[in-house]
């Protein structure tokens, strides 16, 4: 058996004199007065017109950093914005995505800089997490920890979260462009010295955003360096997900998501995969958020409509061609470019810790150094809290240049 998730944080050895010598902190507050500046049409307005964006602003490189505003910072900060800057979507396609960013404590720098993926807060633009900067910061795992180590940490809100029409929800590729973009536009900040190496990590929807950003990092951001990938409660296998999700009020939700978003985003008509007459609760649904216990529950009640009625989707859904073609193109590819940390509750009723096994398992195939922790009893949410120290510890000893110790061994061991 894989070992079991402790709360002792692995040691780092990355807060050094040599490696963090103190600067004056006047970087720190020549790059907020010139943020103040770069952000002033934006704060003219109501907070909501930090996110409108001119078609003439989407085209150009991505990683721009387009607009930046102050926002009160997290404990350990020493300053933190709000960001939008471009991005490419699953298609190529420019698009504009906005995200938070902290800055550690003022140090000589380059600071090394980790990239956040979010877990679940819903499809429609109102549901970003940059738009509640203090709620979504407290939601990034081991934030003060990152914070602490010297790490810039950057916080996307995707594609179409914010700036947008709507997010291409599980969608890989468009979820590990944001990702690496988002360290290119933290690099960009003035005062920050955020340097070129990087790691990902997130959890849930998160987790398969960082898993992805391993995959594609090399080759769509050759400048940067990725130093390890981190994800936990991730879906990596989709038809299991969807398939084994669908009679539950959260699997109706995550269905529903997916089926609104992959439709329009791939032009696929919706009605060869949801019933006639679950469209009206389908479309209510996809314009609820889940940020809060509130939400959440709001989103429940909408899916328990159909919970009795065999559920949303149409039998077999997930075998239809184009849509079984989508799942296996947005399921995480077992490549990846760097390092892998990866926590599964066995108690998870959301994502199969047997999908999660397999998963390790292809990776150990794969020759990727692996660091594989199953967290007794926990369930989805709970496994992100127990892991936070051993996820952040890991990323310490990654961004300080520790070689990883590889689990495989105890991996291939793992009951199936």
């Amino acid at each position: 058996m894989p070992r079991e998730v402790t709360s002792n944080k692995v040691t780092s050895n990355k807060m050094t004199s040599n490696t963090f010598s103190r600067t004056p902190a006047t970087a720190i507050c020549l790059g907020a007065m010139v943020l103040s500046l770069l952000a002033a049409p934006a704060q003219a307005g109501a907070a909501s017109d930090f996110y409108a964006v001119a078609p003439s602003e989407i085209a150009g490189p991505p990683g721009t950093l387009l607009r930046a505003e102050p926002v009160a910072p997290p404990g350990g900060a020493a300053a933190a914005y709000r960001i939008l800057y471009r991005s490419r979507g699953a298609a190529g396609q420019p698009v504009v995505v906005s995200g938070v960013v902290a800055a550690p404590p003022a140090g000589a720098g380059p600071h090394p800089v980790v990239t956040w993926g979010h877990g679940t807060t819903g499809i429609a633009p109102v549901c970003a997490p940059s738009r509640f900067p203090q709620r979504d910061f407290a939601r990034i795992a081991g934030l003060g920890s990152l914070l602490a180590d010297g790490d810039v940490v950057v916080a996307t809100d995707y594609q179409g979260l914010g700036a947008g029409r709507e997010h291409p929800y599980l969608v890989g590729a468009s979820e590990a462009h944001a990702m690496i973009d988002a360290v290119r536009a933290a690099r960009a900040l003035p005062g920050l010295r955020a340097g070129r190496r990087f790691a990902s990590w997130g959890f849930s929807e998160g987790g398969q955003a960082a898993l992805f950003t391993g995959a594609v990092a090399r080759s769509y951001a050759p400048e940067l360096r990725l130093e390890g990938v981190a994800a936990v409660s991730a879906p990596t296998e989709l038809r299991r997900l969807l398939n084994g999700d669908i009679g539950s009020l959260a699997g109706q939700v995550v269905a529903s998501f997916a089926a609104v978003t992959w439709s329009r985003t791939y032009r696929l008509p919706i009605g060869e995969v949801v019933r006639p007459q679950a469209m009206p609760t389908l479309e209510h649904i996809a314009s609820l958020c889940s940020s809060d216990l509130p939400e959440r529950v709001t989103l429940g009640l909408a899916a328990a409509a159909y919970a009795g009625e065999g559920g949303l989707l149409v039998p077999g859904a997930t075998q239809r061609a184009e849509w079984r073609r989508l799942i296996a193109a947005n399921s995480v590819p077992a490549r990846q470019g760097a390092p892998v940390y990866l926590a599964q509750g066995d108690a998870d009723d959301l994502v199969a810790p047997a999908a999660t096994r397999d998963f390790a398992r292809r990776l150990c195939h794969d020759g990727v150094a692996l660091d594989y922790q199953e967290v007794p009893f926990a369930d989805h949410g709970g496994a992100e809290i127990a892991s936070a120290g051993g996820a952040t510890g890991w990323l310490a000893a990654r961004l300080s240049g520790a070689r990883p110790v590889s689990d495989c061994g105890q991996v291939d061991t793992a009951r199936r």
